[in-house]
């Protein structure tokens, strides 16, 4: 399971649709009804509202209860941007996508994830242009959760939100730099201090990572030569933000190996206080926007 995952899920109420926005009526229930929404996925994974089948898990009025973008002050982690708090539709379909055997969310909240990235990427200006390429480096589970859930959940994503990107023009491809160790612990329940050591131990360059990641080959005091081609963009990717341990620990072991990151994006802002977060800000990017 991954290191930042939350507590389960706590029965919240269904927060009344924004003005010109309607929720689907609730989903029938049944196995035939389960069987078609695996086929044609048309329950609402913010709301559990129905839709026509096929029309997906994200519906207008929980669309509009999330977003937009924002910066997130997260000591030690670079720069990071997030799509909404973590509460309401949002950390519903979170959930369902992550826990709940709900993958067909994947691309859905690859959507709802762009505009995250749209407001960490440079704005073009006179003399500069989109950069090269743009790597999505998934934040890591443990083996035995992807196995529970069918699969890494953040790679999932990462490549849902490749052909999105692209349609705007950009080279995004995703790069799955690190791994966790089988023996890392789940890190619910754990503090900051007992995350980071806990990730310290476990978290590890991929042996998929591209030819050249890993390269410590010293270009001076203290420097590792860069893995990555010029004109491109690292993005770290991860569902939620908690403590931002995981972030931390990310970035560090990256830049150890040559990989700079140039900013995170996540889904979902679980930080403690609110107070701590900044305003928030229209993305600065034009590609990608929803």
């Amino acid at each position: 399971m991954h290191p930042d995952r939350t507590q389960p899920d706590r029965p919240a109420r269904v927060p009344r649709p924004r003005p010109g926005t309607a929720r689907r009526p609730a989903a029938p229930s049944g196995p035939v009804a389960a069987l078609v929404d695996l086929l044609l996925p048309r329950t609402c994974g913010g709301c559990a509202g129905a839709g026509p089948p096929g029309s997906g898990g994200w519906c207008p009025a929980c669309a509009a209860e999330t977003g937009p973008p924002y910066p997130l002050r997260v000591p030690g982690a670079g720069r990071v941007a997030v799509a909404g708090r973590y509460r309401g539709p949002l950390r519903r379909a979170v959930l369902a996508y992550k826990e709940r055997g709900r993958r067909d969310l994947a691309p859905d909240l690859a959507a709802v994830l762009a505009p995250a990235v749209a407001a960490v990427l440079p704005a073009p200006a006179a003399g500069r242009t989109d950069p090269d390429a743009v790597w999505l480096v998934p934040a890591p589970s443990r083996p035995a959760a992807a196995r529970l859930r069918g699969g890494d959940h953040v790679l999932r994503l990462c490549r849902r939100l490749e052909p999105r990107l692209a349609a705007t023009g950009l080279a995004a491809r995703t790069v799955p730099l690190l791994e966790l160790d089988r023996r890392t612990r789940d890190s619910v329940g754990l503090d900051g201090p007992a995350r980071a050591r806990n990730l310290a131990a476990g978290l590890r360059t991929s042996p998929a990572a591209p030819a050249g990641v890993g390269d410590r080959t010293a270009t001076g005091p203290g420097r590792t030569r860069s893995a990555v081609p010029g004109g491109t963009v690292v993005l770290l990717v991860d569902d939620v933000v908690t403590s931002g341990a995981t972030l931390r620990a990310c970035r560090v072991l990256l830049r150890r190996v040559g990989v700079p990151v140039t900013a995170a994006v996540l889904l979902a802002d679980a930080t403690a206080p609110a107070a701590e977060r900044s305003t928030a800000v229209p993305p600065a990017h034009p590609a990608a926007r929803r």
